[in-house]
């Protein structure tokens, strides 16, 4: 399995001929790898399992690719991946050969997909699907393009929405009512962690006598169990405020014999979701998002004067530049508090 170097890009390359499904003889090459163990191990693959059947279902394309993804990807974008190609896209493709579906059979499938009244961003994310199967079709069966070319849908952020802390404190007196629902969303109010990761939280994790929440996990609900948290980032460990820690000290006190490893909320995000409306609308205070409460958190800790890095270390981003992108709307009217600052100095 000859590979090669590209001096000028300092990447390795495979360059290799193979024996096509007709018998053709066919010159196959890739570049950009970092290594050239990994030139050699997708010459591998290529050469054992498709250079002799590109012309293959779809079906038959789609259950190599399942294949190639399971061990690549977390268990949770696995199913989520699959579950939409299998409602939206394998019912279209099914039977057709990869080989001689055009840009106008794509075309026909979207004005299906923009038929069924889905939201844009889910639109794009099925055609980001639709193209990313079709780019592997090119890499490892031999397609020569990929005719998912045009998008539909755009990825465009759902709005961001928050509760201040005034509005909060009126959404949290409307729970007390239930010291459950009330634990849950203080939890996530008070630490912007996300659904998941407030789902498999376990008593083990709760550090009361340092005041400190381990967050090393994330409730896989399809799975019906955790897994690895959902970035290396976002396994953390995050200060929580001393009434925190004894509200979840009460709460536990209410639990039969709890064990370490037990889940402190044997709940769905979807009980979390009418929770959150059913209070809201009691409350009397706008409806938003369960992952809102995330932005709210982000919202007050910047009202507090927190840095980015810091923040971006409590909500388990990857970087500061993550949390910058995504709160920087909310940084301004920081910077006239610094301009006074600045100021008082030269007076």
């Amino acid at each position: 399995m000859p590979t090669y170097k590209d001096q000028a890009a300092g990447t390795w390359y495979c360059k290799f001929y193979y024996v096509d499904w007709q018998g053709r003889r066919r010159q196959k090459l890739k570049r950009g790898f970092k290594l050239q163990r990994e030139a050699k191990e997708w010459e591998r693959v290529f050469l054992e399992q498709f250079a002799k059947n590109p012309d293959i279902t779809f079906e038959s394309l789609y259950l190599k690719y399942k294949e190639y993804c399971r061990p690549r990807i977390k268990e949770n974008s696995f199913v989520c991946t699959f579950v939409a190609i299998d409602k939206h896209i394998l019912p279209f493709f099914k039977d057709r050969i990869v080989s001689e579906i055009s840009a106008a059979d794509v075309a026909a499938w979207q004005n299906e997909i923009l038929a069924k009244g889905l939201s844009n961003n889910y639109m794009h994310t099925i055609n980001v699907h639709l193209s990313t199967l079709f780019n592997y079709a090119v890499d490892y069966v031999g397609l020569q393009k990929n005719p998912c070319r045009k998008l539909i849908g755009s990825q465009k952020a759902k709005e961001m929405d928050f509760w201040t802390l005034d509005e909060y404190k009126l959404f949290s007196a409307a729970c007390r009512d239930s010291i459950e629902q009330f634990t849950i969303f203080e939890i996530l109010y008070y630490t912007g962690m996300r659904i998941g990761e407030l789902l498999a939280l376990t008593l083990a994790d709760v550090d009361f006598e340092n005041d400190k929440i381990s967050i090393n996990k994330t409730y896989y609900l399809h799975g019906h169990k955790s897994t690895p948290p959902k970035t290396p980032g976002s396994n953390r460990v995050v200060s929580i405020p001393k009434f925190l820690a004894e509200e979840i000290r009460e709460y536990v006190s209410k639990l039969y014999e709890p064990r370490p490893d037990d889940r402190l909320f044997e709940r769905s995000d979807r009980f979390v979701r009418y929770a959150l409306n059913k209070t809201a609308e009691l409350a009397g205070v706008k409806k938003i998002r369960v992952h809102d409460l995330r932005h709210s958190h982000a919202s007050l800790l910047i009202d507090l004067g927190a840095n980015p890095v810091l923040i971006a270390k409590r909500l388990g981003h990857e970087s500061a530049d993550i949390t910058l992108k995504t709160y920087s709307h909310m940084f301004p009217s920081r910077q006239e508090d610094i301009a006074r600052k600045m100021d008082s100095l030269h007076k």
